[in-house]
């Protein structure tokens, strides 16, 4: 008997192709873009990223911009390495020159080494864009304070009437759901480096659409701000930026902790609770009719040191983790807050839970509790 060899041919998406399918999506001839993505969710594309970019390019027509991030990593690595280190006698100014590589992917590197393409000036989360708007969308973010507050191009893209594409990947990918936590600030935000024009969003408390992705995507397409198609092999989504602005502003003006989970009550520490109650919540806000803050908050943005000797820590709280071993110290460890820059270097549990905020936890203004305070830096 003869063996049988089956040849699989694998079909590749054209460029042609993802043109099409990006105009179906919602992309027209003059969008400015601000673009999150993956490649390998697209499926095997004919010339990779490079065709990518032209479909995209060939979607929003000469009149078009693409703007995509060009992160350069994490502080919690190693801060001295995150900034654009090869424009520093230069900074700031209008546009950077750096050459230095992002860190978000094939796709918006491919689009940063065109000829043409402008960066921003700031020093952990600038933005390269190419087309006709490029300059008008970067050239302020020298002035932002943080890295997603005022100053951003998000706040251009509104007045411009863009929108925000999610090509391959959820919303939980978006940057500027931190927009308003930062722009107000909101009282439980913390570790800001001055010099980076940093702001740490995931300290105390664990954010919703990280956690929650696919609730979220739920969310913003029951609000009818997301409208999502196949693009390759994906499912990709385009909000237009006025949308999610507006959105994002009726949310925070309803909830000022909308986007933070806490354990809702001191019997349950399931954050998945708290995080329908806060998805059903911020629909019902929505619906009610678009809103704005009232005013700003006065908090600063500041460090939250590791918890010492006379910290508050409520070791009968359901998000308590224990005390763990960090350089020689026992830290306490909350599962409802994200990893502590200066305890994420030690890996295991400091790579997955934040410390202890109990001082400052909202939660437990609401559910007073018997409290255990460290002494000495040990646990009592």
């Amino acid at each position: 008997m003869r063996a049988t060899l089956t040849v699989l041919t694998v079909r590749t998406i054209s460029r042609e192709r993802l043109t099409e399918e990006l105009g179906a999506l919602g992309l027209r001839a003059g969008d400015r873009v601000m673009m999150h993505s993956s490649l390998s969710a697209l499926g095997p594309v004919e010339e990779g990223a490079e065709a990518v970019v032209d479909a995209l390019i060939d979607a929003i027509g000469p009149q078009g911009t693409l703007l995509v991030p060009a992160f350069r990593d994490s502080v919690w690595g190693d801060p001295v390495n995150f900034t654009n280190s090869d424009c520093r006698d230069v900074c700031p100014q209008d546009l950077c020159p750096s050459k230095q590589p992002g860190f978000q992917g094939i796709i918006p590197e491919t689009l940063r080494r065109r000829e043409g393409t402008l960066r921003s000036c700031h020093p952990t989360h600038s933005w390269a864009a190419l087309g006709h708007d490029a300059e008008r969308l970067l050239s302020g973010h020298r002035k932002a304070e943080t890295s997603c507050g005022r100053g951003n191009p998000f706040e251009e893209l509104v007045k411009l009437d863009g929108c925000v594409l999610i090509l391959g990947v959820q919303v939980n990918t978006i940057t500027l759901w931190h927009h308003y936590e930062e722009t107000l600030p909101l009282d439980y935000l913390g570790h800001y480096w001055p010099k980076e024009r940093h702001l740490n969003n995931c300290v105390p408390g664990l954010r919703i659409q990280y956690e929650y992705p696919g609730l979220m995507q739920d969310v913003c397409r029951a609000a009818g701000i997301l409208t999502t198609g196949p693009v390759g092999k994906s499912t990709s989504g385009v909000i237009r930026a006025r949308d999610f602005d507006s959105f994002l502003a009726t949310i925070h003006a309803d909830d000022p902790y909308c986007m933070v989970l806490r354990p809702p009550d001191r019997d349950n520490g399931d954050l998945a609770v708290d995080a329908l109650r806060k998805a059903a919540r911020m629909l019902e806000a929505w619906r009610r009719g678009a809103a704005r803050p009232a005013g700003t908050f006065d908090a600063v943005p500041h460090p939250i040191p590791v918890p010492g000797p006379g910290s508050l820590v409520r070791g009968d709280c359901p998000a308590f983790a224990g005390y763990h071993n960090a350089d020689g110290k026992q830290v306490p460890v909350c599962r409802a807050n994200g990893i502590h820059p200066e305890t994420f270097r030690h890996g295991g549990i400091f790579g997955k839970h934040g410390v202890t905020t109990c001082d400052t936890c909202v939660w437990h203004r609401k559910f007073p509790m018997a409290a255990h305070v460290i002494t000495g830096g040990t646990e009592p």
